[in-house]
């Protein structure tokens, strides 16, 4: 990583600069703020791309001194060490998208495994129909341990049907134009679910053209550490709908609305 200083910008955020003469076509963003035991793998999958393309922004966010300089200690020129003293997630993904020099966003968890060709397989996909704006990976589903347990395979479907009861796509397997997240105001909601909120915004445009695969781009881990399916997240999800509601009242908008809400309630049965 090429470490030419350090400056302090607004938000309380410390940057280490990044050189590029060349502009990459992607840009994979992950954020963090604690290391779990997986990061260093999740750094090391991303760098080992058969892709050439791209650079690697890293946000760490309200993380440890320890978990800081262990990765400032990780030497490549592709690295963009960003760090922020703000620990909400769409924050973090924010700064990123927007720090972000790349022409795709390529979204990315910190205890995750890139493919290796996870970024050659979207460029194939983009190439074949430059009008692309999502590529919505697949992805195995492994444990804290690293075994194998399961898939989500993603086929073509109407996600924009199915964001109105279901979350449509698996977020860090996930390929977005940047200039698109940029034109709808970027990640704005909560600190679990800031992806469904996006996907609700973005149903809204008929322009946008999503590709599905069933390559899986990434290992997505599931662990006793993730809020995945929580209940603040279902509550969350259950706002965003509220607002559209209120925004622009509808039949479907307010079904939507009980949905969701019958959800929380689900989730504080269990």
């Amino acid at each position: 990583m090429i470490l030419s200083g350090f400056q302090i910008v607004t938000g309380g955020v410390e940057m280490a600069e990044f050189d590029d003469a060349q502009q990459p076509f992607f840009s994979v963003v992950m954020c963090c703020n604690r290391d779990d035991g997986y990061i260093h793998q999740a750094i090391e999958s991303v760098l080992a791309q058969s892709f050439s393309s791209f650079e690697f922004i890293i946000v760490l966010n309200r993380c440890s001194d320890e978990l800081y300089d262990s990765v400032v200690e990780i030497k490549d020129s592709r690295i963009l060490l960003l760090r922020t003293e703000i620990g909400q997630l769409s924050f973090n993904l924010n700064f990123g998208v927007n720090s972000a020099k790349g022409k795709y966003i390529v979204r990315f968890d910190s205890d995750d495994i890139c493919h290796v060709d996870r970024l050659e397989e979207s460029y194939k996909l983009i190439l074949k129909d430059p009008a692309t704006d999502i590529v919505a990976g697949s992805c195995r589903i492994i444990d804290a341990a690293g075994r194998v347990i399961g898939a989500r395979v993603l086929e073509e479907h109407n996600w924009r049907s199915k964001v109105s009861y279901s979350n449509p796509f698996v977020h860090p397997a996930m390929v977005i134009r940047r200039d698109l997240i940029l034109s709808v105001g970027g990640y704005l909601g909560g600190f679990q679910s800031e992806d469904y909120d996006l996907w609700i915004r973005l149903a809204k445009r008929i322009d946008v053209k999503c590709v599905f695969t069933s390559f899986p781009m990434i290992d997505y881990r599931v662990s006793d550490f993730q809020s995945k399916g929580s209940r603040q997240a279902y509550a969350e999800v259950a706002s965003y709908f509220l607002r559209e509601f209120l925004i622009e009242p509808s039949l479907s908008r307010l079904l939507n609305v009980f949905l969701s809400v019958f959800k929380v309630f689900l989730k504080s049965k269990k």
